[in-house]
């Protein structure tokens, strides 16, 4: 039976692959680095349909340090410019790992004013940045020490961070071959970013937790099957090469 066949007649079954999901580590700022990776355990195809929900937004990480007096109100500069981000959180703050809330926040000077009642404490910043990063998706095949791979969505932060991504979707657009959604078992799914500021979904432990990017978001729309689909493997890793059966 052609791949074709199998794979219409397989039994797939509607959600997403979200960011729990992931394995996570911060990005290299300047250079294209992995933040989101999963090897698959069963066969999946990304959904380009009208109905379904692609989100991706990836905030900047920085670390800063409270004074050695209590109660003293303090203003701290970023690194990158903020945004207004109509899809998420625009700003998430933590001391020593607990989630706080910030005096104010002001966008136009990239700043933000936070008073803590302890000294020397851990603030870690998650914020979605204005400055524009390069977000690729795609797909590696196992083995070939991962140099076979297909980019499946390329995107300018400056259009993911600036969009209200349920109002105006973002799709896949796939359009070089029927294979080109499919994902075989043992592939991986692939997120690298391409950003001047660090990328990341979590700070180190603090003394009170560990603070997380409650802002990011990460949701490929998907069918899967549980269905073993024999030839799909290698049938994929064929279109991905450019090789015709």
């Amino acid at each position: 039976m052609a791949i074709k066949h199998k794979l219409k007649s397989a039994s797939w079954v509607p959600g997403s692959v979200t960011l729990r999901e992931f394995e996570t580590q911060a990005a290299t700022p300047g250079e294209a680095s992995v933040v989101a990776e999963i090897q698959l355990g069963r066969p999946l195809q990304l959904r380009d349909d009208p109905d379904s929900e692609l989100r991706v937004v990836l905030p900047a990480h920085e670390h800063r340090t409270t004074n050695g007096t209590a109660d003293d109100q303090e203003t701290f500069e970023l690194d990158h410019n903020l945004i207004e981000c109509p899809t998420t959180e625009s700003f998430v703050l933590y001391e020593d790992g607990a989630i706080v809330k910030p005096d104010s926040v002001d966008y136009d000077a990239n700043s933000f004013d936070y008073t803590s009642s302890g000294t020397e404490t851990d603030l870690d910043v998650f914020y979605v940045p204005r400055d524009p990063a390069a977000v690729e998706i795609r797909k590696t095949a196992p083995g070939a020490g991962g140099k076979v791979n297909q980019t499946l969505k390329e995107a300018q932060t400056a259009i993911l961070h600036t969009r209200d991504q349920a109002q105006q979707e973002i799709r896949f657009g796939f359009d070089r071959t029927p294979l080109q959604p499919y994902l075989p078992r043992k592939f991986r799914l692939q997120v690298v970013v391409d950003a001047p500021y660090k990328v990341a979904f979590e700070a180190p432990e603090r003394a009170n937790g560990t603070p997380r990017a409650r802002n990011a978001l990460l949701s490929l729309p998907r069918f899967q099957t549980e269905a073993r689909i024999d030839g799909l493997g290698a049938a994929v890793k064929q279109d991905m090469i450019g090789v015709r059966g």
